[in-house]
């Protein structure tokens, strides 16, 4: 089998998950060719399916670097490939897939570099020539290499608070003392940092050759309609030198290793493993088998003694990794640290059982069910096959491995079993590595990170339970009050036209019912206490919050989990919100600043969902309905799309137990989130529209940088230092010129692909031109010249302050600190702000003024009274 595909999750840089593949589930024809350029192609006829997927498996991975080893070069250059290329600008790849309505994605790992698109059968040509653009004409821009090694590094930060990530990591690199498997996927910070745009070039042209690349084509097409398009598609790029697979050999292990560190997390993990075979050796499907009858499923030996019977471990599993060079052969637990020494024994006791007596028939027949099962259903989209037959090739040379790889399980005996088992889990050769919670007196199973006296907190606690889920707490017993936030990845960015308003209306109607308790009965079980329980529906999010006295900690948790587990989207309360939502739809445009703020982000966006509504359109709330809330809400819940943060008046300790309790049923499944795009503005967009108002209004918008992205501080403070209500450039100019202080402000709106910022002026019609004039004027001023030192020195005093104070409360640093972990940039981010702010220079200002508010490149809206001698269309 390629047992690449059943990695785990950690092992693997990607947005999508590897599914297992193997015996395929179409009677199309498959073949393969070789182009004189040496480049591979499978095509697999798929004809029943709708789409077809082409995937390239590029032979470079974390382990092929050379002299950048170390340096996550192939992740990061995996990355640049969406940045552009000869034909395709910055965003045009995917948004081009996307129009499609097809797929694209990309994954990492340590012999291979992966590139996924999968589109319409029809939109076949289109999807190839962006496949060999991506990986023969990207053009990495220099604009864009910085930014994405920022947004990697937000990656670390991310991997780096995940315990399974860090014991995986031991456990590689206790194994693999010399060979390039040791090192992480996503390099190592300091190393990943010092990489140069032309470093990553250089390897970019010295491994992306066709004669180093397997492209495989699955789906509705016929192989032999286009097998001249894709000769013709590649063939222009030639053949190219470039060295041959050479890694030093594994090295033989002949005396045990034990490696032992401690995590900021509660319970232990304990792996034993012992080096195991490669993807081509004789052995490897005894091994699996074993792998399977040993710890995978709840049928496994060490599933039902260890777990079931003895109750000793949270977790008990087996795998057999078997990639190009030598694999290892892994048994994990995760448990509590006391029962460290006892499971281990129990799980030697186990090995040496099968060693000695082996297996019997009923378990070997079980296991070589599941295989053949587990491969059959995996195998039914072209997506699957593509990938499969990509790894089958490039890895065995024999792009029907895995068809072969079901028959040859068939025929492992119980004394192959027996076998392998004596000649590859040996006590010399054993390894064991324990990740421990750190001292549990100082930080009781908790990760805690104290402030020093310039922070707005003493502390906050985190854990990750089994399931995914993160846990934020913070004990505060200054007030008996307990604020609750449970924050979700989705939101706006995750809606299009059809469904646009789908968040709103399903966050509305997740409080109005669950399966035990009416709307009426939440609300009177809320209100006779004095909690608050809430829904909220953002961009980038949507989540709960709940407000309550201490001593109803009990009472708050068990509805938390009602609400969570066991919501009904009542019918009677959805076509009530939708009516509310119709009526506010009527109150926005009749609203100058909601009409006019929604008119300008449709300028600033033509394809990204920022452009839509948040609660919805006219069309889109007729449509919506209960399926399409459940639907919506199935998709997102997910304990690792969930942010849970208790702070106030709490003991900790207590609060952890019954959170694990309450959700541990809560399964972790995938999910795939959007990947949005907008191009980029090319020329000023203005628009202006009429209401029956005594006052008008201007604004003007511009793309931002993401949340991720370092210069977000910056435009911040720009923003702020034209926009602030009370000491702006904005405010003192206008003050001056027009001779009142109207009401205007600046803001900046950061989003997960790109944020905006915008300024906006109310006024009177015959200062609203004008007023337009001078925003642009003191945009065109700090682009020219430098602002003074006690500008800007006042400016960062003025949002640092701000900051500080909106964080006073355990409400708002719940939330906050809840929605920057759930984003991937920590929860502790908040803490940064003021260095990140001291940070920003004026020649900063003076350069993101220029790059961020580039004139020729704003949205304006122009919002006038209407004249009694005009006439209006609606």
């Amino acid at each position: 089998m390629n047992k690449y595909i059943k990695l785990l999750w950690i092992l693997i840089l990607s947005t999508t998950v590897f599914l297992p593949v193997n015996i395929f589930a179409y009677e199309g024809k498959a073949n393969k060719y070789v182009l004189d350029n040496g480049l591979t192609v499978v095509i697999s006829e798929m004809p029943s399916s709708p789409v077809v997927s082409i995937y390239a498996l590029v032979k470079a991975g974390s382990a092929t670097e050379g002299k950048l080893l170390g340096t996550g070069v192939s992740h990061f250059l995996e990355h640049m490939l969406f940045k552009g290329t000869e034909s395709y600008q910055m965003g045009e790849i995917a948004s081009t897939v996307q129009a499609l309505g097809g797929d694209i994605n990309a994954s990492t790992s340590f012999d291979f570099t992966m590139y996924k698109i999968t589109v319409p059968h029809e939109a076949f040509s289109t999807g190839l020539k962006i496949m060999n653009e991506m990986l023969f004409k990207a053009t990495i821009p220099h604009d864009e290499f910085e930014k994405e090694r920022e947004v990697i590094f937000g990656e670390m930060r991310l991997y780096n608070d995940n315990p399974d990530r860090i014991q995986s990591l031991m456990t590689f690199q206790t194994m693999y003392l010399n060979h390039p498997y040791r090192h992480p996927i996503i390099g190592y910070e300091n190393l990943f940092g010092a990489v140069s745009r032309d470093e990553l070039y250089d390897y970019y042209k010295t491994h992306y050759m066709p004669n180093n690349i397997i492209v495989s084509i699955a789906g509705n097409i016929k192989g032999e309609d286009i097998l001249s398009e894709v000769t013709e598609t590649f063939e222009k790029v030639a053949r190219g030198k470039y060295e041959e697979r050479n890694l030093p050999a594994v090295a033989q292990q002949i005396t045990p290793r034990h490696y032992e560190d401690t995590y900021a997390t509660d319970l232990a993990r304990l792996s034993i493993a012992y080096p195991g075979v490669s993807l081509l050796d004789r052995d490897l499907y005894a091994m699996d088998v074993l792998a399977m009858i040993l710890g995978q499923g709840e049928s496994s030996r060490l599933y039902q003694d260890i777990y079931q019977k003895q109750k000793l471990v949270y977790q008990i599993s087996s795998y057999n990794f078997t990639p190009v060079d030598r694999g290892l052969f892994e048994i994990s637990c995760l448990l509590e640290e006391k029962n460290i020494e006892t499971v281990k024994a129990e799980i030697l006791k186990q090995v040496a059982l099968i060693k000695e007596k082996g297996v019997d028939k009923e378990e070997l027949e079980r296991a070589k069910r599941q295989t053949l099962s587990g491969y059959v259903f995996a195998n039914q989209t072209p997506a699957s096959v593509a990938s499969s037959r990509s790894l089958d090739e490039a890895f065995t040379g024999d792009y029907k491995f895995s068809e072969n790889y079901v028959k040859a399980v068939e025929n492992v005996s119980a004394e192959d079993i027996i076998l392998a088992a004596n000649r590859y889990l040996v006590d010399q050769a054993e390894n064991v590595i324990i990740l421990k919670p750190q001292n549990k007196e100082a930080a009781p199973s908790l990760e805690t990170a104290s402030s020093t006296s310039n922070k707005v907190v003493e502390d906050i606690q985190k854990v990750i339970l089994d399931n995914g889920l993160t846990v934020l707490l913070r004990e505060d017993h200054d007030f008996p009050l307990v604020s609750l936030r449970l924050n979700l990845r989705g939101g706006l960015r995750e809606e299009n036209d059809e469904i646009n308003g789908v968040t709103e209306l399903m966050a509305d109607a997740w409080i109005k019912g669950t399966k035990s308790k009416t709307a009426k009965e939440i609300s009177a079980l809320t209100e006779g206490l004095g909690m608050s329980l809430n829904s909220f529906a953002g961009k980038n999010s949507f989540g709960l919050t709940l407000d309550f006295l201490s001593q109803d900690i009990d009472t708050a948790l068990n509805l938390l989990e009602d609400v969570v587990k066991n919501p009904v989207f009542p019918s009677d309360e959805i076509a009530q919100i939708k009516e509310d939502m119709s009526a506010s739809l009527r109150e926005r445009d009749f609203d100058i600043s909601r009409n006019s703020g929604f008119q300008l982000r449709q300028l600033l966006f033509e394809k990204h969902p920022f452009r839509l509504y948040e609660g919805g359109s006219k069309e889109s709330i007729l449509r919506l309905s209960q399926k399409t809330c459940e639907q919506q809400y199935q998709k997102f819940l997910t304990p690792n799309n969930m942010v849970l943060s208790v702070f106030g008046d709490i003991n900790a300790q207590e609060v952890l137990k019954q959170i694990k309790v309450k959700f541990k049923t809560i399964k972790k499944k995938e999910m795939k989130l959007a990947r949005n795009y907008e191009p980029d503005i090319n020329s000023p967009r203005e628009k202006s529209i009429f209401m029956d108002k005594q006052q008008a209004m201007v604004l003007v918008g511009f793309h931002a940088p993401s949340m991720f992205d370092q210069e977000r501080y910056g435009v911040e403070v720009l923003t702020t230092l034209i926009g602030s209500s009370f000491s702006g450039r904005l405010f003192t100019k206008i003050r001056e010129d027009l001779g009142r202080a109207y009401t205007l402000g600046g803001f900046y709106v950061p989003g997960i692909e790109l944020g905006y910022s915008y300024f906006y002026v109310l006024t009177t019609d015959e200062n609203v031109i004008k007023s337009k004039e001078i925003i642009l004027q003191e945009i065109k001023k700090l682009q020219n010249e430098l602002i003074s030192d006690q500008e800007l020195k006042d400016i960062k005093t003025y949002l640092k302050g701000n900051f500080k104070s909106d964080l006073q409360t355990n409400a708002s640093l719940s939330f906050a600190s809840g929605l920057d972990e759930l984003y991937g940039l920590g929860y502790l981010a908040y803490q940064d702000f003021d260095q990140k702010i001291d940070q920003v220079t004026k020649e900063d200002i003076q350069r993101l003024a220029k790059e961020y508010l580039d004139l020729n490149k704003y949205a304006a809206v122009i919002t006038r009274p209407i004249k009694k001698t005009e006439v209006v269309q609606p």
